[in-house]
């Protein structure tokens, strides 16, 4: 899972070699608007994260319990 995260942000980056004619990666202000642009998508990842950990969470303990009934 943390290897297609990674894989994904790797291609999301952009990089200076991939600027083109009026957007200058040269500017101070660049890395700050790649990074607003790129925040939600990092917020949906954060939150897709946790839901998939709180429901394996949840999945396991349901399962340890029914075992434990019998």
């Amino acid at each position: 899972m943390y290897r297609l995260l990674f894989f994904i942000s790797l291609c999301v980056i952009s990089l200076r070699s991939f600027a083109h004619v009026g957007h200058d990666h040269n500017v101070p202000m660049a890395v700050l608007i790649h990074l607003a642009w790129l925040a939600p998508l990092v917020i949906v990842g954060v939150y897709l994260i946790n839901k998939l950990v709180r429901y394996q969470s949840t999945k396991d303990s349901l399962l340890k319990e029914n075992l434990d009934n019998r």
